[in-house]
């Protein structure tokens, strides 16, 4: 069995035992397992970004949402720009400032790890993944819009997603 494979089934293994046993606890682990993946990736808390966009001191990151348009359509972090999240780095890199850090972030944080070790290799200096993604900033109360205009809703991009976003009250999602 090939290194991959046993990667896979790890996957796998920890999706059932998070959706049987862990419920709304699933953020926790998924953050876990990004870690573990992906040790490289520099990563950031909702608190740490939240409190990075309110420093007028620091210059403000450009927030990457790298869902699907639906999720993106739900809702998002204010001023965030969305790319595909299979776009290849060079494509996203001609769309970014120079000048500025990238926070990058989906639902939970797979997709975005991947992009945000995708531009690192590529020469991206300070860049970061939102750890918990769009779930753990929206549990942690950051502001959401939708056109412009504050929203509580968020897309759960599938039944574990609903899961863990489930576990705070007000918390609303769509799709």
């Amino acid at each position: 069995m090939t290194i991959a494979w046993i990667v896979l089934l790890a996957a796998v293994l920890a999706a059932v035992v998070v959706w049987l046993v862990l419920g709304t606890h699933g953020l926790a682990m998924a953050r876990w397992f990004m870690r573990a993946i992906f040790p490289e990736v520099p990563r950031t808390t909702p608190s740490e970004l939240a409190a990075w966009l309110a420093d007028a001191s620091r210059p403000a990151p450009v927030l990457l949402d790298v869902r699907s348009p639906e999720e993106f359509a739900v809702s998002h972090l204010p001023g965030a720009v969305r790319c595909d999240c299979g776009a290849g780095a060079e494509a996203v890199l001609a769309a970014l400032p120079k000048d500025r850090p990238v926070v990058v972030y989906c639902a939970a944080g797979y997709r975005s790890t991947k992009m945000a070790r995708r531009l690192a290799q590529a020469g991206v200096k300070e860049i970061y993944d939102l750890e918990g993604g769009i779930f753990a900033w929206a549990k942690a109360s950051g502001p959401l819009e939708r056109d412009g205009q504050p929203v509580t809703a968020v897309h759960p991009f599938n039944a574990m997603g609903k899961r863990m976003l489930g576990g705070k009250s007000g918390m609303n999602y769509e799709g």
